[in-house]
């Protein structure tokens, strides 16, 4: 053991799975007691438990960590530890659940920070802690050297998120250095999603704002999102002000929940001038809360504004327009068909809406309407068996005059159950769609699988392709 050399012996130690069995190694010999020690055993690794357990002697022998996740109120553990620990994680993951343990998850971040290696902190804040939060928010906004910041604030049904605004962060001032940044927004956050935008405004590049309480007082957001230099994604709801955005050169990809009750109406203006203007984006996604059910409501003139000005260079367009009551409902439909020779660059596209067919969508395209048009995806409803819709006269047109085109299925049923199946299901031909042991996209296309293609046509974790011939 004395003689074989540490990389040796770090490829043993590196087949260990439990953290306790590395650190029994240390009783081995002198030789592993130093090598089980040593960074290079511990900076890949993750302390994440499902079930309560003691770690206590991984924060207090552990040099460093590649990820740490904390439950507060830490069960089977001294929660001290977490605090006075000199193991450094470069990942920090925080689950705040109670009102005694917002001030432990600030003590954790600040000694996590002075041990210089983090880089990346998710939190999650349950929302009676609310008095709390602005001073954990502080300590986050004053954390240095951080490039992914994610917080999440959570609340019950019968517990909304607060609305009192709060001061949280007196004369903090950091170094921009955040790439990405995450968090909800609603009154109580506002104060600190202002100051994250407004500091780290010279190195953000993505920020997401999903799951935010829409409000036509967050005034303030929109220009400072158009101050960020290098700003390439965006999620957000639409937001006052948001044609500002036009000016932010970079801003590729535009994700937008749109809220479609009457009072949001200039808001939904606003955004609508950006779609107009803004020739950068090159992906939009348009989620519809609740859906437009006519194209008089808020929000179904943002498709036709994508492709007023003839210059888009879209090239993925993404809508959900979803009702709740599952009644047929698609308004969107026929601004979307209208709208694709307009959309020259349009390379993907999607278009949920509460239709039991998607053939009027499909039959409308051709390669002079959507010359560069090669993914459409396709939700098959209830009903519908995938297996036997691929055999279909709408598929067999939409890929004779679209060789090129690949179709992306999400169906409610892949293929018929043994003891009903459908004619298309009784034919010897495409098992793959009949194996349901895992959950698969089905992906259609008729071309030949040789032929140069953007498409790789190779099995992954997730999408099965299934050559059609003509």
């Amino acid at each position: 053991m004395e003689t074989l050399p540490d990389d040796v012996l770090l490829m043993v130690l590196d087949e260990l799975e439990d953290d306790a069995d590395v650190l029994a190694c240390r009783l081995v010999c002198r030789r592993l007691a130093a090598v089980t020690l040593l960074p290079a055993v511990w900076r890949d690794r993750v302390i994440c438990y499902s079930e309560p357990r003691c770690v206590c002697p991984v924060l207090r022998l552990a040099p460093c960590l590649y990820k740490l996740n904390v439950n507060l109120p830490a069960a089977g553990c001294r929660q001290s530890a977490y605090a006075s620990t000199r193991c450094a994680a470069s990942r920090l993951w925080i689950n705040v659940d109670g009102t005694a343990h917002t001030s432990h998850a600030a003590a954790i971040i600040c000694r996590q920070e002075a041990l210089g290696r983090l880089r990346r902190v998710f939190i999650q804040i349950d929302t009676k802690t609310a008095p709390d939060v602005p001073m954990l928010l502080g300590t986050l906004a004053s954390t240095p050297r951080l490039e992914k910041l994610r917080v999440v604030c959570v609340g019950e049904e019968n517990d909304p998120l607060p609305t009192t605004p709060a001061a949280v962060l007196g004369s903090a001032v950091v170094t921009s250095s955040l790439r990405k940044f995450r968090c909800n927004l609603f009154p109580l956050t506002e104060p600190f999603v202002r100051f994250i935008l407004s500091e780290h405004a010279a190195t953000l590049e993505e920020v997401d704002l999903r799951n935010s309480s829409p409000s036509l007082t967050f005034t303030s957001t929109a220009p400072l999102l158009a101050a960020v230099t290098n700003l390439t994604k965006l999620t957000c709801c639409c937001l006052p002000g948001m044609e500002a955005l036009t000016a932010c050169k970079s801003l590729g990809v535009l994700d937008l929940t749109v809220h479609t009750d009457s009072l949001y109406r200039p808001a939904v203006a606003g955004v609508a001038k950006l779609l107009r203007r803004a020739e950068q984006l090159r992906e939009v996604k348009l989620e519809y809360e609740p859906a437009v059910r006519s194209l008089a409501d808020v929000g179904a003139e943002l498709v036709s504004a994508l492709a007023s000005s003839g210059r888009s260079r879209v090239e993925t367009l993404r809508i959900s327009n979803y009702t709740l009551d599952l009644v047929e409902n698609f308004p969107l439909l026929q601004p979307v068909v209208s709208a694709l020779p307009s959309l020259s660059a349009l390379r993907r596209l999607k278009l949920d809406e509460n239709e039991s067919k998607p053939d009027a969508l499909l039959l409308a395209i051709n390669p002079d309407v959507a010359p560069s048009l090669q993914r459409v995806e396709v939700w098959l409803g209830k009903g519908i068996c995938a297996h036997a819709w691929i055999h279909g006269d709408t598929v067999k047109t939409v890929l004779s005059v679209n060789p090129s085109l690949h179709l992306i299925l999400d169906p409610m049923k892949v293929a018929c159950n043994d003891d009903e199946r459908c004619q298309a299901c009784e034919l010897d031909c495409h098992d793959e769609m009949k194996n349901e042991r895992y959950w698969f996209i089905p992906c259609v296309f008729s071309h030949d699988p040789l032929a140069e293609c953007p498409e790789d046509h190779l099995p992954d974790s997730c999408e099965r392709w299934i050559y059609l011939p003509l």
